[in-house]
């Protein structure tokens, strides 16, 4: 360390990477650049993990990734258990006699014994999770704070990055004292949220706006299970006003007394004014009169307003700084999609960093991280809008009724129910859509495509479909002795997964790979049909990722390997190409769901703006 205007300066090693903010998505990265036996030090403005409960859900794909990196079943041990459905409400209030409809949500254990009994390559090897971000980040917290190769300071504020073509100099504050010091790293990763100084430091714009609803969200200790379990056991229970629109939501977050309440109000409304107790009980009561309930602590409370808005850059000009989770992407909780786009982000960015600090990887996967990521967020950004219009087109269903006629048995009161039960199972696809999920193909200068006379296979958001086609996850399917394929890959670096008869052809890409020190799996399955059927060619070159690079029936030279091998790994220079402007990058309308798009640089704001969104 050296000190200059009486300001310390500590130069990182080529191999540490710097991480602003300690999340979920900062503390992911980091265990995944040491699963690469890569260094980082990670900052964070807070001196201990959130208190805010912002996911309650990880999704499967989220877990496959969490198992890849050894976590998953560690992760489970911390959530709700296995045996435990998830069903979904939807009701005028705790008072109303019965639910209108709901989604009956399987639990672990029912998804895993229809993972395991459906083995066509349309589902994933892990179940869902729930587990509220408030547990999730702690524990993972504790897993960093043991790795050796992970430094956590926490109390340590970003306030500017400067990048350079051969280094970036983040200046960090120490939230007590305010002194300041600077931190000289190779690469930093910026997921410091949705207020990053990293993203704004650098002047990345950031396009979107929020959605028309301010609410006051209410985290709190409850045992009153006979009164808040009037309806039934529950995940959500969304709640109607009388004119149909949503007045509010519960949560339950460990299926034994920790819950969370969502109330909407007036855009214009004082939350200052309203009183943590007699907002449960007005979220409870939905259309009727407040639902009253024994609380026994109130844990926080804050209101907020729902932002999808998703960063025009995440790679900067020099490609030493990037933009993961929140700092690059914001979403509305509607589809699950917010922290688990950014654990997608964190593994990403941390196998392709980790690959060009190794030596492994070349310059242009570096340039692959947004080209493949933003299309992501942006699809997801757009979808939880979609699942949100679900929601806000209940009103149309209600025929005018007053909530009395709406919960009663007359024939106006049955066919408006059946109407809005009907409307909530034709768009289900709210936390099941694996399409989404899992389904997406990435597009970008290392993937070699297929040849021109093939044709890409379709895409649904509501399912995922099996194909090795390039850019895709690869199918799960369980092997003929009931070993999940996954388990086989290469647990760190490429696989190349062949059916048959492919000794020379494979040869090449193992003997090249070698010359490039790529490091490489030969998964040679002979008389796995089932398997060799969904994964469709005789030759798939699988990414630390799991998802496919290459794929083909043979090889004709030892140069045609070396040359998809250079393709997928970065080292090989992209074909000429007009590069995309930053002003074509900017989404043409605002996302579904929002009202205004806007674009904000140097600043971040929000009317009604959250604690936990600054």
């Amino acid at each position: 360390m050296a000190a200059s205007n009486g300001i310390v300066h500590e130069v990182l090693s080529p191999d540490t990477v710097l991480i602003a903010g300690g999340g979920p998505v900062g503390l992911l990265l980091a265990a995944v650049l040491s699963r690469y036996n890569v260094k980082s030090i990670l900052v964070e403005r807070n001196k201990s993990t959130t208190k805010w409960p912002k996911m309650d859900l990880t999704n499967p794909r989220s877990m496959e990734i969490l198992r890849r990196l050894g976590l998953a079943d560690e992760l489970r041990k911390q959530g709700v258990r296995a045996d435990v459905p998830q069903p979904v409400l939807f009701c005028t209030g705790l008072p109303a006699p019965k639910a209108i409809t709901s989604w009956e949500h399987e639990s672990v254990d029912q998804f895993r014994t229809r993972i395991q009994r459906t083995n066509d390559g349309t589902l994933p090897l892990e179940p869902w999770q729930r587990l509220s971000q408030v547990i999730f980040e702690a524990w993972l917290k504790g897993i960093c704070e043991k790795d050796p190769l992970i430094e956590l300071r926490y109390g340590c504020r970003v306030e500017e990055v400067e990048e350079s073509a051969d280094q970036v100099k983040t200046t960090i504050s120490n939230v007590d004292t305010g002194a300041l010091s600077v931190i000289v790293s190779k690469y930093v990763a910026g997921c410091d949220g949705a207020n990053s100084r990293v993203r704004r430091s650098l002047k990345m714009p950031l396009d979107g706006g929020p959605i028309p609803a301010f609410l006051l969200l209410v985290h709190f200790k409850s045992r009153d299970l006979t009164r808040l379990h009037k309806l039934g056991q529950f995940w959500h229970i969304f709640f109607f006003k009388k004119t149909g629109e949503f007045s509010g939501a519960i949560i339950a977050q460990d299926e034994i007394d920790t819950w969370t309440t969502h109330l909407f109000l007036p855009l214009d409304a004082d939350e200052s004014k309203v009183d943590s107790h007699e907002a449960i009980y007005a979220t409870l009561g939905g259309a009727h009169e407040p639902y009253p309930i024994k609380v026994d602590e109130i844990l926080v409370r804050s209101a907020w307003r729902p932002n999808i808005a998703v960063a025009r850059q995440w790679t900067s000009l020099h490609r030493r700084v990037f933009l993961a989770g929140d700092s690059a992407h914001q979403l509305i909780p509607t589809g699950g999609y917010g922290m688990n786009t950014g654990i997608g982000d964190a593994y990403d960015l941390g196998w392709k960093l980790a690959s060009v600090i190794n030596g492994s990887g070349g310059i242009s996967l570096l340039d692959s991280y947004e080209a493949e990521r933003r299309p992501v967020a942006l699809r997801n950004s757009e979808h939880s809008g979609v699942h949100m219009q679900t929601h806000q087109a209940v009103g149309s269903l209600m025929n005018g009724l007053d909530i009395d006629a709406i919960n009663s048995d007359t024939k106006e009161g049955k066919a408006a129910r059946q109407s809005i039960h009907e409307h909530y199972q034709k768009n289900s696809g709210e936390n099941t859509d694996l399409g989404m999920e899992m389904g997406f193909r990435h597009r970008s200068s290392i993937i070699v495509p297929d040849g021109e006379h093939t044709s890409e296979p379709e895409w649904s958001p509501s399912r995922y479909v099996p194909t090795t086609w390039p850019g895709s996850r690869a199918p799960h399917v369980f092997l003929n002795d009931g070993t999940p394929i996954f388990d086989l890959l290469h647990p760190t670096g490429w696989t190349l997964v062949t059916f048959g008869k492919t000794h020379i052809s494979a040869q090449y890409l193992i003997d090249s790979a070698e010359e490039l020190n790529i490091p490489i799996k030969h998964l040679s399955l002979l008389g796995e049909s089932l398997a060799e059927e969904l994964w469709e060619r005789k030759m798939v070159l699988i990414r630390p990722d799991q998802h496919v690079a290459w794929r083909g029936e043979s090889l004709s030279s030892p140069a045609a390997a070396r040359d998809i091998l250079t393709t997928v790994v970065g080292k090989k220079p992209p074909p000429n190409e007009v590069a995309v402007s930053e002003d074509a990058k900017k989404p043409k309308h605002a996302f579904t769901a929002t009202t205004q798009l806007t674009t904000q640089v140097d600043v971040f704001g929000l009317e009604k703006m959250s604690d936990f969104q600054r």
